[in-house]
């Protein structure tokens, strides 16, 4: 399925054209775009469809990535997934909470791994795939998977891991809205079931349990770090909108995940991983 058709919805934009000429030129391999007014266009020689039912029929693509804006994500992404599309990586922020609760409900409805919304997206070096927005500079094939809740840190671990001549085998941001479609139980072993990765570094923050769910994943070696371990008491914090409070919840989430992994201080820490 990977690196096979991809439909890009939004490439008749200025930042889904942009995003999706670097992706192609890194190896990706884009079969068409997606616009309702701009049907017939040819643009970086990829058709565009009028609607995701054609764009499947026609081109058989199985994975989709979001670049339109918010007020239109909702029913594009519904007409992907019943169109027959089985990855969608949606870059788009701010989507309504009552829209992604729809979302989530029919991904899960009809096995749909969806990333996002307010995602970087996803890189495979070994595959030549990028979906989204992640800067090329630092990226080299390694061994190392980095997945985030936040696409800055995700940067920066990149930036510093090649630093460290450490490379990567998967580079994914999950969502920073409040509410994430992400499907942990789906993505790891259909991406993480390669010899390619052997280490694994979850870069969590304060509120949600995301980090705790990725810590019952026992077949690799994993390490976190956890940002936000100086948050104000009773602010709100970090992309979940969770309020640190008195009993200061992010110290217990690190407390809890020690017991069984290495948490890094530091993305600095990274070289622990040589």
């Amino acid at each position: 399925m990977l690196n096979k058709k991809i439909l890009s919805c939004g490439l008749t934009g200025k930042f889904g054209l942009f995003h999706t000429k670097i992706s192609i030129n890194y190896g990706t391999f884009f079969s068409c775009g997606l616009n309702y007014k701009k049907k017939g266009y040819l643009i970086l020689n990829l058709p565009i469809f009028s609607s995701s039912i054609k764009a499947v029929k026609i081109t058989k693509c199985k994975i989709s990535i979001i670049f339109v804006p918010f007020l239109f994500c909702k029913n594009i992404i519904l007409e992907n997934i019943f169109s027959g599309i089985k990855i969608i990586v949606c870059i788009t922020e701010n989507i309504s909470i009552f829209d992604i609760l729809k979302i989530k409900y029919y991904c899960n409805k009809y096995n749909v791994l969806f990333i996002g919304p307010n995602s970087p997206g996803i890189i495979l070096p070994y595959n030549k795939i990028r979906l989204g927005i992640f800067p090329l500079k630092y990226i080299k094939k390694g061994f190392l998977a980095i997945i985030s809740r936040s696409g800055t840190l995700t940067y920066e671990a990149i930036k510093i891991s090649n630093k460290l001549n450490i490379g990567q085998s998967i580079c994914l941001g999950i969502g920073g809205d409040i509410i994430i479609s992400f499907n942990f139980k789906k993505f790891l072993p259909f991406f993480l079931n390669l010899n390619l990765t052997k280490k694994i570094l979850i870069i969590g923050e304060i509120g949600g349990n995301i980090e705790i769910l990725f810590s019952k994943f026992k077949k690799k070696n994993i390490f976190f770090f956890i940002s936000g371990i100086f948050s104000p008491l009773e602010k709100t914090m970090g992309h979940a909108g969770a309020i640190n409070n008195k009993n200061n919840d992010i110290l217990k989430k690190i407390k809890k995940i020690k017991k069984k992994f290495l948490v890094f201080n530091n993305l600095e820490d990274i070289n622990l991983l040589k």
